[in-house]
């Protein structure tokens, strides 16, 4: 299940429940990535699996999102993933922006 959003300084996010499922996916596709391309590939750790649907970079009263975000119903929803797909994400503190670029899809097989 992913949900409910939550407004946070650093954006908007939903956290995983439960989640070792996807820690243990996350975990594999990691270790692949690193055996693969070595270990600088995956340079941060990783925390609480979630979903982050916005991201901020200035301060600003949060009130009137989370107001707005409390009033999406239903605020969990299933959650199915079917592929896992490696990014090359760049963080840039000077621009404040995220940017990503698409190396490769890996699809996954269905649960019977």
């Amino acid at each position: 299940m992913i949900g409910s959003v939550l407004s946070y300084a650093s954006g908007a996010i939903a956290d995983t429940h439960p989640d070792h499922e996807l820690a243990a996916l996350h975990s594999a596709a990691r270790d692949g990535t690193r055996a693969t391309l070595g270990d600088d590939a995956c340079q941060y750790e990783f925390g609480i699996q979630h979903l982050t649907t916005a991201y901020a970079y200035a301060e600003a009263e949060s009130d009137a999102a989370q107001r707005l975000l409390r009033r999406v119903r239903p605020s969990h929803a299933p959650l199915h993933i079917n592929a896992v797909h490696l990014v090359d994400v760049t963080a840039s503190p000077q621009t404040k922006t995220i940017t990503w670029e698409n190396v490769t899809r890996v699809p996954l097989g269905t649960a019977l």
